[in-house]
């Protein structure tokens, strides 16, 4: 099937003189390993626990499948159940103090009776289901091999998915990963929480349903269709507000790719049926009428957004509600929406990053959302629309509703999905993979990722290892908590520091192969 195109949005631009397929694969693979290692470090860089409750995620993931031996058991009341005091209790060792390390005494021997988790069906159970396969009485080896696994997921179906897309349509896929991941991104995404799998739903299911509508074979139309499914319902049964950006997700890609005819409605069964299956898991995961949608119970939400708001000096008294209150949290809504590049902290919001990574992370994102816009047709403008209309009105409904100011309950990871998305589809629409830019443009914001993902993660590893304060650069000094592997501190921040750079210049190579004549992207 061959879609004519009205704007330059499914165009296969020219790739000039490529380089041999056998060269092109070697470094696909090198770049995927690299970004292995890479995402592998910042699964190293933080303890149990140390994830935005965490608490609550680990005791549903030993719990997901049941009650087993040593793992989970009934608890002393009917909504509670058995588990390692470890799992509930090691994150008030230093959640919301970020001057204290990670050590702490408590160990996997003991089980206490505790009633959160996912024991009422608050959220979807895929994620805690698949990642309970890998759940066992030694909870920081276990835990350690489930944030491997989920970033192993990551790489694996992203260059799954960049493999089978068609030139021009894997550019907005790179550079959405680049400009939007870096920090909260590249901590949640190595991490057990759903919200690493909502992450790369987001990242990935638009981009694979506009790929199967506009696939030139029948194999390459299947594999996409069967990949968007997967995460579809990976991401759907990760977070109930996940399973409503799926839904919009398959959405998008059906106005993107629309075209008048019966071959494209019968195309459209199968984002349909995504949207089906986004709504079926919203419905009924206690988020959809519960806490806002959006996450955390009670406490621990108030927690960390009290945490994040005195991270940033936001500590004025909210004003009365109303209009007064609607103005003001419209005003500073930016803040969410820039909280993954690390404006919020880390962790349980107590792990603030030094600023320059949020400088130059912001620039580089904004830098290509207004690079982006210069291509525009009616389909990409109605997705852009909507995807801006629902990042500004969920939280405000949900702020509005509970008389609670922006800093409060809602937390950028919350949205950070929904973004990737809006950005992802701004860069839709170049002839080239590399978008038109120069080899020195890309170059310098790759360069300021790498900088920006060093410096993140080097901070967020200081905070656990002996306690943001005066502990000086190296990693290796004053060490209070580490795992019990044979990789020091300062190895693994070099090494995925390093990993991670490797990535991107690999990625710089395969956007400008050699002898391709850079330049603007021809209509």
């Amino acid at each position: 099937m061959h879609y004519d195109s009205e704007a330059p949005i499914l165009s296969e631009g020219t790739t000039g003189h490529m380089a041999p397929r056998s060269k092109r694969i070697i470094l696909a693979v090198l770049t995927a390993v690299f970004a292995f290692a890479g995402l592998g470090a910042w699964a190293l860089a933080s303890p149990v626990g140390a994830a935005p409750d965490d608490d609550f995620h680990l005791a549903s993931i030993w719990c997901s499948l049941g009650d087993r031996d040593g793992l989970c058991a009934e608890g002393d009341e009917p909504a509670e159940r058995t588990v390692a005091e470890r799992l509930v209790k090691s994150s008030a060792c230093f959640k919301s103090e970020s001057t204290q390390s990670a050590q702490c005494p408590i160990g996997d021997e003991r089980k206490i009776s505790t009633d959160r988790g996912n024991f009422d069906g608050n959220y979807p159970p895929v994620f805690y289901s698949v990642m309970g396969v890998f759940a066992t009485p030694d909870v920081a080896v276990s835990t350690i091999i489930m944030r491997l696994v989920n970033a192993g997921i990551f790489v694996g179906a992203v260059t799954a998915v960049l493999a089978l897309l068609q030139s021009a349509q894997r550019g907005p896929v790179v550079w959405s990963a680049v400009v939007t991941l870096v920090p909260l991104g590249v901590f949640l995404i190595p991490s057990v929480n759903p919200s690493s799998w909502a992450v790369l739903a987001g990242l990935l299911v638009w981009v694979s349903v506009f790929g199967y509508f506009t696939a030139e074979t029948r194999t390459r139309r299947i594999a996409l269709g069967a990949i968007a499914c997967v995460l579809g319902v990976m991401g759907a049964g990760a977070r109930g507000d996940s399973a409503v950006f799926v839904a919009f997700a398959a959405f998008a890609a059906m106005v993107l790719s629309f075209r008048p005819g019966r071959e494209w409605m019968k195309l459209a069964i199968l984002p349909l049926a995504l949207m089906v299956v986004g709504a079926f898991f919203f419905l009924v995961s206690g988020q959809s009428t519960g806490i806002a949608t959006v996450g955390v119970t009670g406490d621990a939400g108030a927690t960390a957004a009290a945490a994040a708001a005195e991270a940033t000096g936001d500590v004025t008294a909210a004003p009365p509600g109303g209009f007064g209150l609607l103005l003001s949290n419209l005003m500073d809504l930016p803040w969410l929406w820039t909280g993954g590049t690390g404006t919020w902290g880390l962790g349980w919001l107590d792990t603030p990053v030094p600023v320059s990574v949020w400088v130059l992370m912001i620039g580089a994102l904004f830098a290509l959302l207004l690079w982006g816009i210069q291509k525009m047709n009616w389909r990409k403008g109605i997705v852009l629309l909507v995807a801006l209309v629902a990042l500004a009105v969920m939280p405000l409904y949900i702020l509005q509703s509970k008389a609670l100011r922006v800093g409060e309950w809602v937390q950028p990871r919350y949205l950070l999905p929904l973004l990737i998305i809006f950005i992802g589809v701004t860069l839709l629409g170049f002839a080239r993979d590399n978008l038109g830019l120069s080899r020195l443009q890309a170059a310098v914001i790759f360069g300021a990722v790498a900088m920006s993902n060093s410096l993140a993660l080097h901070n967020n590893m200081r905070r656990y290892i002996s306690g943001l304060g005066d502990a000086g650069f190296n990693l290796n000094a004053n060490i209070e908590w580490w795992w019990n592997i044979p990789l020091s501190p300062m190895l693994v921040w070099f090494g995925g520091s390093a990993a991670f750079a490797l990535m991107l210049v690999g990625l710089w190579l395969w956007l400008y192969p050699k002898g391709e004549r850079p330049g603007a992207s021809p209509e």
